[in-house]
């Protein structure tokens, strides 16, 4: 046997079984209803919920939210024809869909649109996300569960605006981004 099995012959003597994970508790207690958590947590982020019965609401709720937003980019849509963004143009509102939200942390998935550039995310004023209720999960490990991250170019979670306490521990909202987040449930 030569030194280098040796060595790895005593390391693997001394080596430990693999542990076994632990289950972790559910923090919501598996609500039917994961809205109330979702807006909470999100609320605790920053962010601000608005919980919509009526799809056919949603044009006016955006318009009521940001009633000053004069510069609008609704990523919804595709941008007409040989129109060129400036990927350094500040915006007042992006509006932006959400694929999936979590209720623990008020964190909405978002796959970027490859029609508009992700600077808009940071210079964006505020943000509005557009999520279905039907999309929310109690926690990341089940929203990991029901991701397909095989297909996606970029993606990320958004939970509340930017914020950053960097300097002297003061909490500065909008540092990075937007000063504000909102999700419409519908």
């Amino acid at each position: 046997m030569s030194a280098r099995e040796k060595i790895l012959q005593r390391l693997s003597d001394r080596s430990r079984p693999p542990a076994v994970k632990p289950s972790l508790p559910d923090p919501l207690g598996r609500s039917d209803d994961l809205i109330p958590s979702f807006a909470e947590a999100l609320k605790a982020a920053g962010g601000v919920s608005n919980l919509l019965n009526d799809p056919m609401e949603l044009e006016s709720a955006l318009a009521r939210s940001f009633p000053e937003a004069t510069v609008v980019l609704d990523t919804r849509q595709a941008p007409t024809t040989g129109t060129e963004f400036d990927s350094r143009r500040s915006w007042d509102l992006v509006i932006l869909e959400g694929k999936l939200g979590v209720a623990e942390n008020g964190a909405v998935w978002v796959e970027w649109n490859e029609h508009y550039p992700r600077s808009v995310l940071t210079l964006a004023e505020h943000l509005a996300l557009i999520l279905p209720k039907e999309a929310l999960v109690a926690t990341m490990q089940e929203a990991y569960e029901v991701l397909d991250l095989s297909s996606v170019a970029y993606g990320l979670f958004l939970a509340g605006p930017s914020k950053t306490a960097d300097i002297e521990q003061a909490l500065v909202i909008g540092a990075h981004g937007a000063v504000t987040l909102k999700v419409f449930l519908v």
